[in-house]
């Protein structure tokens, strides 16, 4: 190898390196914040569907999904944040951050605004009770103050402001919105209550998130100056086929409420929602790399790393799968432990659990892939690849859902997953020769084996959460130690002993 080459060998090795850290250090500062997160928002739901009963909670499932529903497709123009952030100075940023703001609130506001008017035709088409069109409203009326807390949240994201953001979203408002749902479920006995609680306590998680920006990064509005007009043109140039392609995911996403509150019941409502709410506790992994993967990502984009990008995006993608294996493998054994925890109600549908740990499977399984093709600036491809999923998906979903009820939307979710993520993968190399597998991706589910036979022995033995507890711990030891058998790369061992350096002290017995 010559001394050129070398030389760039290196360089790729240390931006890598420094790439994997960033991303590792909000990973490790973000998985107990969002472990505590998920673990607030089923408490939140079991007091609800335990205090309230299945039916209410499956009202008030549909009703926050449906204006979450209008809030994701808002929140398309809030992604240019993490996009332009991390590579502007002050100014930029001030005036990014202010042009943000008041677009996302204004068309929130108009969304709400539509829906709020809608509702009473909305209960009539899904033959709901009143109560259903009475949540929507309180819903409808709320939808800006939910999106300015995901507004301020990205803008933390974009400066990677690690520790406030996971303070804001993921201990502030679930703890505050835990507090809500006992005393809406055991004290008041009231679904609005909650319904309006949760909503003001995200309007004021988001204020004193926005204050400590404006007093610790000096954030200050702008309105007026010379360069703001190509700024503003530039960052709706990039967020408009995102805000479009956004109708397109959230279709995807949260376009299943809307069918299940026309076809199905408020029961079949809170059992798409607590299924979808436990699964996601597999993409642990996938969530906390995505905290600044973006700006990670876009930087070395914007400077032309292409080689340190790749590597980048192999191991990441890598370590994802090992997690996601690691959290869904338990899950799916246990299913009826988990389910039970919910209500009889629940416990019944335990077997489509399996279903929806295998959607996030194949959904986490890419790694990052489409904040990738948004970070190197392909967010008009990610809007066609979206809208012919979800033309597809439109086709499918009503027959389906017709002809199966309940389980024939969760087939179809498991579709939808499969499907958005593979076609993603295959735009991404074509569009930038980035793809996340190598041989090394077989040795997780390699590793799987041995871990499932070990928690199926468990629950033969010992069922229940005793067996449940046992069988995954002596799992994840049989899981680690096949995996170190199969052998690490040197980038994965030189960011362990990195993240030992910097969070060994925190280790119990240390």
């Amino acid at each position: 190898m010559s001394t050129d080459e070398s030389a760039d060998a290196d360089d790729v090795t240390r931006r890598l390196d420094d790439a994997l850290e960033r991303v590792a250090h909000g990973a490790a500062v973000s998985v107990p914040s969002i472990l505590l997160q998920r673990g607030l928002t089923v408490a939140f739901t079991a007091a609800l569907t335990n205090g309230l009963g299945a039916a209410p909670y499956g009202l008030f499932a549909l009703a926050r999904r449906i204006q979450r529903f209008l809030s994701r497709i808002v929140l398309g123009f809030r992604s240019g944040l993490s996009r332009f952030l991390p590579t502007a100075d002050q100014e930029e940023r001030n005036a990014l951050a202010t042009f943000a703001s008041l677009l996302l609130l204004g068309v929130s506001t108009a969304f709400g605004a539509g829906l709020f008017l809608a509702a009473p035709r909305l209960t009539a088409m899904a033959g709901q009770s009143e109560q259903f069109g009475t949540l929507l409203r309180v819903f409808a009326l709320g939808m800006p103050a939910s999106v300015w807390l995901f507004t301020v949240t990205e803008v933390l994201r974009g400066i990677e402001a690690v520790a406030p953001l996971n303070l804001t979203l993921r201990l502030a408002f679930p703890a505050a919105q835990l507090v809500v749902g006992v005393v809406g479920a055991f004290v008041l006995g009231d679904i609005l209550f909650v319904a309006g609680g949760v909503l003001a306590v995200m309007g004021l998680t988001g204020v004193g998130a926005a204050l400590w920006v404006v007093r610790a990064r000096g954030f200050r509005p702008r309105l007026r100056g010379p360069d703001l007009p190509a700024l503003r043109r530039r960052y709706l140039d990039y967020t408009i086929p995102l805000f479009l392609g956004g109708i397109a995911t959230t279709t995807q996403r949260l376009g299943f409420y809307p069918l299940i509150a026309v076809f199905l019941t408020g029961v079949a409502g809170g059992v798409f929602s607590v299924g979808v709410l436990v699964s996601q506790l597999v993409r642990l992994p996938l969530m906390a790399i995505n905290q600044f993967i973006p700006p990670v990502a876009a930087a070395l984009n914007e400077q032309g790393h292409e080689e340190a990008l790749s590597r980048l995006y192999h191991v990441t993608s890598r370590l994802v799968l090992v997690g996601v294996v690691a959290a869904a493998v338990p899950v799916v054994i246990y299913r009826e432990t988990v389910m039970a925890a919910f209500g009889p109600t629940f416990t019944a549908y335990a077997p489509l659990l399996t279903l929806f740990v295998l959607a996030q499977v194949a959904a986490c399984a890419a790694g990052s892939v489409g904040i990738l093709l948004r970070m190197t600036d392909h967010q008009r491809a990610l809007l066609v690849t979206n809208v012919a999923i979800t033309t597809v998906l439109a086709v499918v979903a009503i027959p389906l859902t017709r002809r199966f009820g309940l389980a024939g939307v969760v087939w179809t979710y498991l579709l939808m997953l499969t499907l958005n993520n593979g076609i993603e993968v295959l735009v991404l190399y074509r569009l930038e020769g980035l793809q996340p597998f190598t041989k090394r991706h077989g040795f997780p589910l390699v590793a799987a084996v041995p871990y499932a036979g070990v928690g199926l022995a468990a629950r033969a033995v010992a069922p229940g959460v005793v067996g449940a507890v046992g069988g995954t711990l002596v799992g994840l030891g049989v899981f680690a130690a096949t995996l170190k058998l199969l052998g690490f790369t040197p980038v994965e061992r030189r960011l362990a002993s990195t993240l030992f350096e910097r969070y060994g002290e925190l280790l119990p017995g240390r």
